[in-house]
């Protein structure tokens, strides 16, 4: 099929090119994860692979725009004639994490580490980006490029956003995947909501400070701590809807002085995951007032503090339908199957995109090695050309031209 593209192959329908493309340039998408994933830059920090990302772009005579929100990338493929416009979104960040793995193309940069999958995310949207420009001339409409900062750490997508990604543009609608430890090679695609809303939170608990001696002159802070934790643990099973899916959890614990005075200030930090407005409320709601009530009824007071965090990205359900039939019946892929999925805990500021495009964002195993964010996180790379055949024919399926 190769040989029949290279050729000019007239009989060959727009799919066929596609695959074939995808053989085509397998090993240099290959070839650009590793040198990404040897080179890892932390969120914000990601000079190099934005520069790898501009002169990629430009040898295709892509329009490229450089320095959204710091090292944000956008490039713009026009095809033949005018048409709707679809914007198709990777992450480039890395993680603070030392890697273990020992592989020929292992992380030069001690203490950094690609353990979510950002490094293929780049490389295959490059790779779709030499696909779709080999195919300018079959297809109407616009292919927005968006290779974006800082998804790990501060919202890099709503900053891009707020720097004029779009611009005047009208997008029509938006793609993204995100690669997964599961089955390799296997699709996972939902409607509605498929990421959890994302919080950050800190209690502020304030007593009065006393020698050890004399604990009827203090109001003991961690004392109160202690019965808050146990107090907000209750919150998931009396005040959530057992239907959905949340999470809430304590990570960190500060107070004290000396094991000899009473403490008069704990501060508690943690996180809340909600797929559902309504348990993001309640459970936003209950902190407060929990902490507040129980910190009053032992003589002291408590403060809380939300952090918004990353909302949680939806999916459009009549665009799920044209991905899914693409995926499950018109494309030419590796035999996989196509699976609905939970909700998942996990996190992605891709929901800001989908807050103001029609958008879809599916995941693609590739091989249960380790969990994300592991300093042994691995890939099978056989798997990434399933990335980019998903996502090139996806696009023209979102421009209706297949």
């Amino acid at each position: 099929m190769i040989k029949d593209w290279e050729s000019g192959g007239e009989n060959m329908t727009i799919l066929d090119k596609i695959e074939a493309l995808s053989d085509k340039y397998e090993d240099y998408i290959i070839d650009m994860r590793r040198r990404i994933h040897s080179n890892p830059e932390l969120s914000f920090r990601e000079h190099e692979t934005s520069s790898l990302v501009i002169g990629e772009l430009e040898k295709l005579n892509i329009q490229t725009r450089s320095g959204i929100a710091g090292n944000g990338v956008l490039g713009v493929l026009q095809g033949h004639e005018k048409g709707k416009t679809v914007l198709l979104r990777a992450d480039m960040d890395a993680l603070p994490i030392q890697e273990e793995l020992d592989v020929e193309f292992k992380s030069r940069n001690p203490g950094v580490m690609h353990a979510c999958g950002h490094d293929i995310h780049t490389a295959n949207l490059l790779g779709v980006a030499k696909i779709l420009s080999d195919i300018r001339l079959d297809f109407k409409g616009t292919v927005m490029f968006m290779f974006q900062t800082g998804e790990e750490k501060g919202g890099g997508c709503k900053k891009m956003l707020d720097d004029g990604l779009l611009g005047s543009k009208s997008v029509d609608a938006a793609l993204a995947l995100h690669v997964m430890p599961v089955e390799s090679c296997k699709l996972l695609l939902s409607k509605g909501n498929i990421t959890a809303n994302s919080d950050g939170f800190t209690i502020k608990i304030f007593g009065k400070s006393a020698h050890a001696s004399r604990p009827q002159d203090g109001v003991d802070a961690i004392h109160i701590a202690g019965h808050v934790i146990v107090g907000l643990n209750s919150i998931l099973s009396k005040n959530v809807d057992p239907g959905v899916s949340a999470t809430f959890s304590i990570g960190k614990i500060k107070g004290g002085r000396a094991n000899n005075i009473v403490p008069d200030y704990v501060e508690l930090t943690g996180m809340i995951r909600a797929d559902t407005e309504e348990s993001r409320d309640a459970i936003r709601e209950n902190l407060n007032s929990i902490s507040r009530g129980i910190a009053e009824s032992f003589g002291g007071h408590a403060e809380t503090e939300v952090r918004e965090g990353y909302p949680s990205i939806v999916n459009d359900e009549k665009l799920v339908d044209k991905i899914r039939d693409l995926f499950s019946r018109d494309l030419i892929v590796m035999g996989e199957s196509v699976s609905e999925h939970k909700p998942l805990m996990t996190a992605d500021d891709f929901g800001y995109i989908s807050r103001i495009v029609p958008s879809v964002y599916y995941m693609v195993g590739t091989g249960d090695y380790a969990p994300q964010h592991s300093s042994k996180f691995f890939v099978d790379e056989k798997c990434i050309k399933l990335c980019t055949r998903t996502m090139a024919a996806g696009a023209l399926r979102l421009l209706d031209t297949i």
